[in-house]
C-alpha cells in the first residue's frame, strides 16, 4: 500500500464522536453484516449503510474506521465536534492515483491538522479530507446539476458525498481544489493543477466549498 501523507489527528474537548458509512457500489451479504454488527452492541448495519457513536473519550471502532472502508463501504464521514473526516474509496482507473497525489497536503489550523490524504492498496483509492464544516445549509438535492443521483439516502451529507465520489471517480477534482484553497493555499503549500471549471455538478462542488470554514 502507497500512503502519501499521515494525518496527525483532532484534538477536541468533545466527548461524542459519530461515523456514517455508506455502501455504493454494492451491498454487503449478510456475512458481511453480521461481521460489521460483531463491532458494537449499538450498531444496526443494514446492507447500505451503519453508523457508530461513542459518547466516551477512549472508545472508538476496533480496528480503526479504515478496515471498514476497505472491506465493506465506499463512503463514511467522522465527525468529532466541529472536526470532520470524509473519506472515498473506488476502484482506480490506471494513472489515477499519480493524478491525485497532487492535491495531497498537510495543512496547519488552529489546533488540527486538515488536509488531504491519498493512499492506494493497488485496487482502490482512497481519498481522505480532513476539515471543519458548516452543514447548516447543506442541500438536499442537486437536480439543477442536470445529474441523476447514484446512490440517495435520508442523510444529506451521504448524498453530497456520494456526488463528489462520483465526480472524483470521473477524473473530476473541484472538490479536492476546494480545500485546497481552503487550507493549503495559506499555509504556502504546492498548488495542485486547477480542475476545469465545468457546468455539470457545479451545485454538489459549490455547496461542499460553502460548508468549509
Amino acid at each position: 500500500m502507497k500512503i502519501l501523507s499521515v494525518r496527525r489527528g483532532f484534538a477536541s474537548d468533545h466527548s461524542s464522536t459519530s461515523y456514517e458509512f455508506l455502501a455504493v457500489d454494492k451491498p454487503l451479504s449478510k456475512n458481511d453484516i453480521l461481521e460489521v454488527s460483531k463491532l458494537s452492541r449499538r450498531a444496526d448495519p443494514t446492507s447500505r449503510q451503519v453508523n457508530f457513536i461513542y459518547h466516551v473519550d477512549g472508545y472508538d471502532i476496533p480496528g480503526g474506521w479504515e478496515k471498514l472502508m476497505e472491506k465493506y463501504y465506499d463512503i463514511m464521514y467522522r465527525e468529532d465536534y466541529d472536526w470532520w473526516t470524509l473519506s472515498m474509496a473506488w476502484i482506480a482507473t490506471p494513472g489515477q492515483y499519480d493524478e491525485l497525489r497532487h492535491f495531497a497536503f498537510d495543512g496547519e489550523h488552529d489546533e488540527a491538522s486538515l488536509g488531504i490524504n491519498v493512499s492506494n492498496d493497488k485496487r482502490r483509492i482512497t481519498v481522505t479530507l480532513s476539515c471543519t464544516l458548516d452543514t447548516s445549509d447543506i442541500y438536499y438535492g442537486y437536480d439543477e446539476d442536470g445529474e441523476t443521483e447514484a446512490f440517495e439516502t435520508d442523510d444529506p451529507l451521504l448524498n453530497l458525498l456520494t456526488r463528489i465520489r462520483q465526480q472524483l471517480v470521473r477524473g473530476d477534482y473541484r472538490a479536492l481544489y476546494a480545500v485546497w484553497e481552503k487550507y493549503g493555499d495559506v499555509n504556502g503549500e504546492l498548488a495542485p493543477p486547477k480542475p476545469q471549471d465545468l457546468k455539470t455538478g457545479q451545485g454538489a462542488v459549490k455547496n461542499f466549498k460553502k460548508m468549509l470554514i
